[in-house]
């Protein structure tokens, strides 16, 4: 509900930006500003690792799924939260007009990584409890990438235009997996096998 809101609010600012200035044009222009920061994630709660991990997993063959899954999962969500927190900062730089920053190859060789980390996920079946998760992590990696896109497009052309669709983007991707984050603990906590999840 929280990541609804956000890209609620996100959208009126986008409106409201629109309307006070009327249709934007396509042409370059170096008064355009990202029309809002960049969001900053807060992190989802990570139960802390067990004493001594169980060697023996649980008879429970839904159970022993659902603990491959999350074994899998779980170092692509850390590479996608680190990713997410660096560009953030780095998109946090670029306000007052500190274009440089966008194209100084940072983000790009982000926009290859995230790339890399959703074909990574792409690639791994979820269990069907956890298959909206699974969902929700490949829409955050999309719009993510979608959003470094855009700058990237920035950067070639130097049309301020493209920043609008990426902060809008970014904001999206953020949410999602703040959301996914969230979810993902849940499961695991509520079938009681966070013991057996490596981190």
């Amino acid at each position: 509900m929280r990541g609804r809101l956000w890209i609620f609010l996100v959208l009126l600012i986008i409106i409201t930006i629109a309307c006070g200035r009327g249709t934007p044009s396509l042409e370059t222009s170096d008064e355009t500003p990202i029309p809002t920061s960049p969001p900053t994630v807060t992190p989802y709660p990570i139960p802390p690792p067990p004493a001594n991990q169980p060697s023996a997993l649980p008879d429970d063959s839904e159970l022993r799924e659902l603990i491959r899954y999350a074994n899998e999962m779980y170092p692509l969500l850390v590479d996608a939260g680190t990713l997410l927190q660096r560009d953030g900062e780095i998109l946090k730089e670029s306000e007052g007009g500190k274009d440089e920053v966008l194209c100084d190859g940072r983000l790009a060789a982000d926009n290859a990584s995230m790339k890399n980390t959703v074909h990574n996920v792409r690639s791994i079946s979820p269990p069907e409890e956890a298959e909206a998760i699974h969902d929700l992590v490949l829409r955050s990696g999309d719009a993510w990438t979608e959003a470094l896109d855009n700058v990237e497009r920035f950067c070639d052309t130097g049309n301020q235009f493209y920043k609008i669709p990426a902060v809008l983007k970014f904001w999206e991707a953020a949410a999602t997996l703040q959301d996914t984050g969230n979810r993902f603990w849940l499961l695991i906590m509520s079938k009681g096998v966070e013991d057996w999840v490596r981190r």
